[in-house]
């Protein structure tokens, strides 16, 4: 996942994004104790909302400690604790991430399979950890990043065929946030559409970068692109195609969401699905996404 995924902060009461902060925060530190410290610099919003899900609708132990971390050195924050909570997100974060910085060693550019050849070696022993936990987890989003290339070396211009492993990929993994049968069918159309989304905000985010590189993309094989340097009126064309197809996704998104009966957290998660994904698209679209965290960086 790649962080489109998360919270819009100005609309948040501060005991929420205090609340939200200490789940990342949670995380991160739980992935550091079963995987090492590499775990940690790949973790991403997106899977702070996987953790936030799992809490809602589960009955599971919840408190919080203000502690220092490696990012704040100097200065006590508030950090959740709950074993159980943040056990699955952390174990399926390894195991999506591992395979996605596979899959970026073998097809990626200079820059990312440097990255990947440098980081798969620390992810390798929590990988195996995560995957004797969760062996059927683990199988399946192998399966689905396999279908995924075999969509992408076949080059397709359909969008929606594009879309479809990462989308059944994210489905499973949110079916596991419950053990009864009619949620987790919720959960799996959720977590389809879901998945749908993040390919969709990644398509649209790096199409300029892909027609230049001359890679997939399937919004640059819908429409044709062959020139390497996008015109405005090529790309307007691809954001407002990728508006529709995320409004519908965001629409049947929203639909399974309510079916969930959330037992915390819900005006947090409420913020992430109906204004926080919003917000985060209109950056992609308005090509803001990232900008402001470079600029602080």
């Amino acid at each position: 996942m790649f962080g489109y995924v998360r919270a819009l902060k100005p609309q948040m009461k501060v005991c929420e994004y205090d609340t939200y902060k200490s789940v990342y925060c949670g995380l991160c530190k739980k992935m550091g104790k079963e995987f090492g410290f590499v775990s940690r610099m790949t973790l991403s919003y997106d899977f702070t909302f996987l953790a936030l899900m799992n809490m809602a609708l589960n009955d599971f132990e919840i408190c919080h400690k203000n502690e220092r971390c490696i990012a704040h050195p100097l200065k006590k924050s508030m950090c959740l604790k709950c074993s159980d909570g943040l056990e699955y997100p952390s174990y399926a974060a390894v195991i999506l991430i591992y395979h996605k910085l596979k899959d970026d060693y073998a097809d990626k550019g200079f820059k990312g399979k440097t990255l990947a050849f440098v980081t798969l070696p620390f992810l390798k022993k929590g990988y195996k950890k995560a995957k004797n936990k969760y062996p059927d987890l683990a199988q399946k989003i192998e399966f689905y990043m396999n279908e995924q290339k075999k969509i992408e070396k076949k080059n397709t211009s359909s969008v929606d065929e594009a879309c479809e492993a990462s989308s059944q990929m994210m489905g499973e993994i949110a079916s596991y946030l419950s053990d009864d049968e009619e949620t987790k069918q919720v959960l799996s159309r959720f977590g389809y559409f879901l998945g749908r989304y993040v390919y969709l905000c990644d398509a649209l985010d790096d199409l300029k970068k892909d027609c230049k590189k001359g890679n997939f993309n399937p919004l640059r094989n819908y429409f044709g692109f062959e020139e390497k340097e996008l015109s405005s009126e090529d790309f307007d064309k691809a954001r407002k195609y990728t508006l529709d197809s995320v409004n519908f996704t965001m629409a049947e998104l929203a639909e399974s969401y309510v079916n969930l009966n959330q037992k915390h957290f819900k005006p947090i998660n409420d913020n992430v699905v109906y204004l926080g994904m919003k917000n985060t698209f209109s950056l992609v679209y308005n090509e803001k996404f990232g900008k402001k965290e470079k600029k602080e960086k």
